[in-house]
């Protein structure tokens, strides 16, 4: 199983840690331990354990509708605001692949098309796609473009892996 990056799961785990109470009654007893052990942004951690923190906080959020969108734009602001602020200099193509690898070790993520309007990447050899996680994804992304200039960017997800596709492609377009 992939593992992700510590910058990915401190993200998940600061909103849970807002209410822990509630947090402990929603995870597993296994990752307790997330609400209270020091998150190490350098080290990578077991990539199913961030889909339950992902899981777990997505229930504490009162706005369901497009909970992942949003959990996935708000950690790409605290990346982009952070460790990862250079990013928003490189070409699509660059900022996507490194982006993806600096966060995950499993799966290739590629800019396979580019229009004045769009962008479409792919998601290869990735280990866990989920139909949620992939949303996390496509609003991480999402923002990204919106940062970096993008007029009201949204997203679609046409090919999942979790739907039994080989990869997963994003299609990001703006105004």
């Amino acid at each position: 199983m992939g593992k992700t990056k510590g910058t990915v799961v401190l993200s998940a785990v600061k909103l849970l840690r807002s209410q822990a109470d509630a947090a402990r009654r929603l995870l597993p007893v296994g990752l307790h331990h997330y609400l209270t052990e020091r998150i190490v942004v350098a080290s990578w951690y077991p990539e199913e354990h961030l889909y339950e923190l992902i899981c777990a906080g997505a229930a504490l959020l009162p706005n369901q509708s497009q909970v992942f969108e949003m959990m996935g734009a708000t950690t790409c602001r605290e990346h982009t605001d952070g460790l990862y602020a250079d990013h928003l200099r490189r070409d699509p193509q660059m900022r996507a692949r490194v982006l993806w690898r600096a966060q995950h070790d499993t799966g290739d993520f590629a800019l396979t098309s580019q229009t004045p309007n769009s962008v479409t990447y792919e998601l290869t050899g990735w280990d866990h796609a989920s139909s949620k996680y992939c949303r996390v994804v496509g609003g991480y992304f999402t923002e990204l473009h919106r940062l970096t200039g993008a007029a009201a960017p949204s997203y679609t997800h046409p090919t999942c892996k979790s739907a039994g596709a080989d990869r997963c492609v994003y299609v990001v377009s703006w105004r």
